[in-house]
C-alpha cells in the first residue's frame, strides 16, 4: 500500500455510522464497561468488511492505523458527549486501563433506557393478569417498538424476566367488542366532554340496555380485578362504575357531557375499594388485625387505600389499621379477607355490617 492510499484508509473523521457504532458498543458492555481496544476493534471489523483491499498491510503501517483507530475512538466519545451522553471512565478491576461505560444515552438516540423498558416490561406483566386485555394490548405494542431498539444484552435480560417473573392472584377479563370499539370512543368521549351512549349488561342481568352517562374515568381495580369506566348519570344524578367488560358497544353523542355534582364524582373515584363506588362523603374505618403473617404482610405492603395509617400493638402481635371509604361493601370486602384475624372497631354501622356477614357465613356452615 502507498504512503497515500494509507493516508487515505486512515480513518480521521467522525461519521455518523462510526458514532452508532460506537454507542452499540458501549451499551452492549453495560455498567462494566469496555476497553478501548474493543472500541477499536469495533471500528477495525467495520472497515474490514466495507473494504478488506485498503487494510494495512505492514507492522508499520498497522501501527499507524491503530493509533488512527484510537483518535477516532476518542472523537466518537467526544462527539457523543457533545450531544448529552455521559460516559464514565472507570478502572478495570485488573490491569491499569480505563474502561468507558455508558450512563446516559445522547439526546438524539432512539433506545429506550434501560429503566424504561424494565418498567415497561413489568407493567406488561402484571396489568396482563391484573384485569383486562385491553391494557395488555396497547402495551404489547409499545414493547414492540422497544424491541427494536434493544441491544442483544437486553434482549437476553428480558428472556430471563420472562422466566423468573410470576405474577399470581390476576384474572381473565375478556372484553365482548373489540378494543377500537371499546376504548377509543370512551377516551374520545372523556377527551372532548361529550355524552356517551353505552350498552352494558349489569350483573345478574339478562340482556344489555343502553345508558346515557358521562364519561369521568377509567379505573383499574385490583382488589376487585378488572377496568371499569366511571360515569356520572344525569338521569339518577349518581356516579356509577361499568365493567368494561360488560359494555358491548360505546357510541359518542353530541351532547355535552356536565356532571352536576363534581364533589361526587371525586368522591366515588378517590375513595372507592373493590370498585365500589359511590359519591357520599367518606368515613373513617378503624380495626385491628393481628396473626404475624398478616400483620408482617401489611407493613412489608401496605394497602393502596385511601388515607391508610398502622399502628403497631402488643409488641408487633396486632395491628390497628385506618382508612377511608365511603360505601360499607369496599371495606368489608378488603376486610373479610383476614378472616378471624380482624375486628372492626369503627364506625359502628360498619362493625354491625360486619357482623351480619359472619353471622350469614356461619349459618352456611351449621346447616
Amino acid at each position: 500500500m502507498t504512503r497515500k492510499a494509507l493516508v487515505e484508509a486512515i480513518p480521521v473523521s467522525v461519521d455518523e455510522k462510526a458514532v452508532r457504532m460506537i454507542l452499540a458498543e458501549l451499551r452492549e458492555a453495560g455498567s462494566k464497561g469496555v476497553l478501548k481496544s474493543g472500541l477499536r476493534q469495533v471500528l477495525s471489523r467495520a472497515a474490514e468488511e466495507e473494504d478488506h483491499a485498503r487494510l494495512p498491510r505492514t507492522e508499520e503501517d498497522r501501527k499507524k492505523w491503530a493509533k488512527a483507530l484510537d483518535k477516532k475512538v476518542e472523537r466518537c466519545l467526544r462527539s457523543l458527549e457533545a450531544d448529552g451522553a455521559k460516559i464514565e471512565r472507570v478502572k478495570a478491576e485488573t490491569g491499569r486501563l480505563a474502561r468507558f461505560a455508558l450512563k446516559k444515552g445522547p439526546t438524539w438516540d432512539e433506545h429506550v433506557s434501560a429503566e424504561a423498558r424494565l418498567a415497561l416490561k413489568l407493567a406488561a406483566m402484571t396489568l396482563s393478569h391484573t384485569g383486562t386485555r385491553l391494557w395488555h394490548e396497547k402495551l404489547a405494542v409499545i414493547e414492540q417498538f422497544s424491541e427494536r431498539h434493544m441491544s442483544h444484552r437486553d434482549h437476553l435480560l428480558f428472556e430471563q424476566l420472562d422466566k423468573v417473573v410470576k405474577v399470581f392472584g390476576g384474572v381473565e377479563d375478556p372484553v365482548v367488542a373489540s378494543l377500537e370499539e371499546i376504548l377509543e370512543p370512551i377516551l374520545k368521549g372523556i377527551e372532548a366532554y361529550r355524552m356517551l351512549a353505552v350498552d352494558y349488561q349489569p350483573a345478574g342481568a339478562a340482556r344489555s340496555s343502553t345508558l346515557e352517562v358521562v364519561p369521568y374515568a377509567l379505573t383499574h381495580d385490583l382488589f376487585s380485578g378488572g377496568a371499569y369506566l366511571l360515569v356520572w348519570d344525569p338521569r339518577a344524578r349518581l356516579p356509577k362504575q361499568l365493567r368494561l367488560n360488560r359494555i358491548s358497544s360505546v357510541k359518542v353523542l353530541k351532547q355535552t357531557g356536565v356532571v352536576s355534582q363534581p364533589e361526587k364524582m371525586q368522591r366515588a373515584l378517590d375513595y372507592q375499594i373493590g370498585a365500589w363506588a359511590c359519591g357520599e362523603p367518606p368515613f373513617e374505618v378503624v380495626a385491628r388485625i393481628w396473626g404475624a403473617g398478616w400483620v408482617q404482610s401489611l407493613l412489608d405492603a401496605p394497602p393502596d387505600l385511601k388515607g391508610f395509617e398502622n399502628t403497631i400493638e402488643k409488641g408487633g402481635k396486632s395491628l390497628l389499621v385506618r382508612f377511608k371509604a365511603n360505601k360499607e361493601q369496599g371495606p368489608v370486602r378488603w376486610l373479610l379477607q383476614f378472616g378471624r384475624c380482624a375486628e372492626v372497631l369503627e364506625p359502628k354501622a360498619l362493625r354491625d355490617r360486619m357482623r351480619e356477614e359472619l353471622e350469614a357465613a356461619l349459618k352456611i356452615y351449621d346447616s
